[in-house]
């Protein structure tokens, strides 16, 4: 994921500032999903839960980060969209069902991890691993989306 992350985000630096705070938004929350799934060297020899706060700054990260992609960017490329061509509808029917997917994964883990118990946390790794697949298809899709927009303003301004 984070490979892909890097050539998005060379592909995109400077382009939108929005999008690069997005990227940027993205890149911190992989790094902290990383660490928190103990995909790192460090968690794999302790094998501990994180604390409360680790989680609660985690859940708040992924909360920012879906809402800002399915409120801020999704709005503004189906808004370029609809100004070039004005066929929102099938940008629309292809990749906001898969956006919208993970804003409720993402919330339900929230809701469930946010204030989570010890019985909950005892869940965690198996939810961190369902998280995981779940942002990487949310994180494509966001992609596909981006490159829409930058194919769209191509060819805006080609017209001009």
């Amino acid at each position: 994921m984070l490979t892909e992350l890097e050539k998005t985000k060379r592909a995109l630096a400077g382009k939108h500032r929005a999008i690069d705070d997005w990227l940027d938004a993205r890149q911190a929350l992989l790094v902290e999903y990383i660490r928190l799934a103990g995909l790192t060297p460090a968690r794999n020899k302790q094998r501990s839960l994180p604390s409360p706060s680790e989680l609660q700054r985690f859940c708040d990260q992924l909360v920012d980060y879906v809402s800002a992609g399915h409120f801020e960017i999704y709005n503004h490329v189906v808004a370029a969209f609809e100004q070039a061509s004005g066929d929102k509808l099938e940008l629309a029917k292809r990749i906001y069902p898969h956006i919208r997917e993970c804003t409720e994964f993402a919330l339900e883990f929230n809701d469930k991890y946010s204030n989570a118990d010890e019985a909950q946390m005892l869940l965690l790794d198996e939810d961190l691993n369902q998280l995981g697949p779940v942002l990487e298809d949310r994180f494509k899709q966001e992609d596909r989306l981006v490159k829409a927009l930058q194919v769209v303003e191509s060819l805006s301004a080609q017209r001009v």
